[in-house]
């Protein structure tokens, strides 16, 4: 006896079906690759945006002719300041990487006397066995922070992440000290938690933002605009 066959219809809509479910599954597969670049590439080529530091050694980005400083003290540990991150993401693609504000990252570590300390001494350290690194490492130090809780072995997974020596790191942190100088100056400016969120006009004394402590990027944005 002759087995039937499928007609034409059937078999289209087999075909579409399998066409359909190879399609989704590609994309779900494009999604998750997307998010895995977006985590270990960085959002930002900061070789594309002056880099320099402070006379006292505080970390700057952007152009040093902008008239306006955005200045946060933070802590890598911080769940406030992982959070407000997207918001200083923000303010360098829409305002820093523009020219026409600075921002300024300043260690205040407030979390864990031991971790909050070492995170900053890394971040420092990165810059200094491979100049130019800082904002890559802070970008790398609040995606660890944020994963997971940092410990003994988070030093070495951020070695591992900057491709950086691990031995050369710890070395180095046991001599890094711009966390002491951004504490004394958030003591000096009467900080009282992270993250707290500054502004400077030219050499002038920082201020307060008008706003909260954590002013959204458009708030920011209002107070930049006010001097370009």
């Amino acid at each position: 006896m002759a087995q039937k066959t499928k007609s034409a219809p059937q078999r289209n809509m087999l075909i579409l079906g399998a066409v359909v479910i190879i399609a989704v599954a590609v994309a779900v597969v494009l999604v998750l690759l997307s998010s895995q670049t977006s985590l270990s590439e960085g959002t930002f080529d900061y070789s594309q945006i002056p880099q320099g530091r402070r006379d006292d050694g505080g970390f700057v980005l952007g152009d040093p002719a902008a008239p306006i400083t955005i200045i946060a003290f933070e802590d890598f540990l911080c769940s406030h300041c992982q959070r407000y991150k997207s918001t200083v993401d923000q303010l360098i693609t829409q305002y820093v990487a523009k020219g026409m504000a600075r921002f300024e990252y300043r260690f205040t570590p407030v979390v864990d006397p031991a971790y909050s300390r070492l995170s900053a001494q890394l971040a420092e350290c990165a810059d200094t066995l491979r100049p130019g690194a800082f904002w890559t490492a802070h970008d790398r130090l609040y995606e660890l922070a944020s994963a997971r809780r940092f410990n003994d072995n988070s030093a070495r997974s951020f070695a591992d992440v900057m491709n950086m020596s691990y031995a050369d790191l710890l070395e180095c942190a046991r001599d890094a000290t711009q966390v002491d100088i951004d504490t004394q100056y958030a003591t000096q400016l009467e900080v009282q938690g992270t993250p707290t969120v500054f502004f400077q006009l030219g050499n002038g004394m920082p201020q307060l933002t008008p706003f909260s402590n954590q002013p959204t990027v458009e708030q920011l944005g209002a107070l930049i605009e006010q001097f370009n």
